[in-house]
This record gives C-alpha cells, structure tokens and sequence, in this order.
C-alpha cells in the first residue's frame, strides 16, 4: 500500500512523515525525483532522487515517471522503477503535491491520498513565516486550487497538532487496509 500526504506548503507533511518513520517500523519512505536543489538534512535517496532539469525531461520523455508536475518552479515526479524497485511488505510513505496524488490514485490500486490541511488561511501563514519561508506568496498562490482538490481525496485532517494527525493517519491506514483484506500489524 501507498500512503501519500498531501497539501499546502507549510502544513508540515514532511515533519508528519518523518515522525511516522521514527515511530513505525512498518512504514518505509518512497523517494521520488526532483530537480530543485537538496536540503540540509537531505541525500541522494531521501527523501528525493535530485536529478538536472534533462535527467528529468529525459526520464518524461521515456514513459518512465507514473506522475510529474511543475511546483513552485521545480519539477517532481514519481518513478515506476523507483515504486517497482522498492517493493516491500512495509506500508509506502510519502508527500506528493495535490495534482501528482490524483494522478497516482487513477494509475495505481493500492493508493490511499490524505490531505493535510491548516485550520485557517491564516494560520497557514503564520507556519510559512515560522520556518523562514522567503517566498510565502509564490507558496500561497496555489492554495485555493489546493482545497478546490482536496475534495477528490480519500481523506482530509486538519492538522493542529502532530501527534493527533499521526494517530488519525494510523487510523485511517488500518482501517484502508482492513478494507482491502490486508494484515494490520
């Protein structure tokens, strides 16, 4: 199965999958591609393959990426050699912009896309500002189109705090994967 988090910039999908990593051994990162520059406390793998703008293109170009999409200036995408090379029994994880999750949960079966959203616009705001963003409105422009999407989701929680919206994401996986005849342990 593949849990894919989804959201504003800002709303800590990022934080939220790391603590579920750290907690839960039965949950493994998906890396998927990007061609903006890595992060400090990032590496090639985790949580992103960093690739050139042609790798990129090329990759596109060759049918090998299930999703693309163009996010704040950079390119994302999810590799079907990637998502088949890490086939495991742990349950997959990772954040994905709204129009790449759509996309994902049309193409494969075993998908499961929760949005992730902030309890006001405001509030959203205050997040951006707290963790040094320098681009709050290029971050914001897409945020209407973003919940016009959500709509189309699995599932949507407001994230308040990260402990709860962990616990309600574990919820809702047991209960995805009690669905479909899948062992919870």
């Amino acid at each position: 199965m593949l849990v894919i988090l989804s959201g504003s910039s800002g709303i800590g999908k990022n934080t939220i999958i790391n603590e579920i990593l750290k907690k839960y051994n039965n949950f493994q990162l998906l890396p998927t591609l990007t061609t903006r520059e890595m992060r400090k406390n990032e590496c090639q793998g985790n949580p992103y393959y960093f690739v050139s703008v042609e790798e990129f293109m090329r990759r596109k170009e060759n049918g090998e990426l299930l999703e693309s999409e163009n996010v704040h200036g950079n390119y994302y995408g999810a590799s079907r050699l990637v998502l088949e090379e890490t086939k495991t029994d742990k349950i997959l994880i990772k954040d994905i912009d709204v129009k790449g999750a759509l996309n994902l949960k049309d193409k494969l079966k075993d998908v499961v896309i929760i949005f992730l959203k902030a309890s006001s616009f405001e509030e959203l705001i205050k997040r951006l500002k707290g963790r040094g963003e320098t681009r709050i409105e290029e971050r914001l422009a897409r945020y209407n189109l973003e919940l016009e999407l959500s709509k189309n989701f699995n599932h949507v929680i407001v994230n308040e705090k990260i402990d709860d919206t962990i616990e309600k994401i574990i919820h809702i996986v047991k209960k995805e994967r009690a669905k479909r005849g899948l062992d919870n342990t």
